[in-house]
């Protein structure tokens, strides 16, 4: 039997209603861990055995916890780190945008 890697990362910590509801669906799966970093971003790790898909998975865990939390599935892990890796260049200041933050500090020092 051949089992899929699945990677999910989202907004908040959603691990535990997601195995909750994962308990009682139809796909095998088996949990899996990755240990994470902050308490700020989370993310979850799945094998599903060779018989279901993606899209099964998906419909198990369901729409209304797909889109509470913003969950976000990956088949692989190049993928999952692109995404983490994106993600947090997203969150830096761009070299105008600290240049601004200089000159308002500038600006403060001299009012102040």
């Amino acid at each position: 039997m051949a089992w899929h890697t699945v990677y999910i990362t989202g907004n908040s910590d959603f691990r535990t209603e997601v195995r909750k509801k994962l308990e009682y669906a139809d796909p095998r799966f088996m949990v899996g861990y990755i240990e994470n970093s902050s308490e700020l971003d989370t993310h979850d790790l799945y094998w599903l055995d060779g018989r279901n898909n993606m899209r099964a998975f998906k419909e198990a865990i369901g729409a209304k916890l797909i889109w509470k939390y913003r969950l976000r599935f990956f088949n692989s892990l190049e993928a999952f780190l692109e995404y983490e890796d994106s993600k947090n260049k997203a969150e830096e200041f761009t070299p105008e945008e600290l240049k601004r933050i200089a000159d308002m500090h500038a600006m403060e020092d001299k009012l102040g």
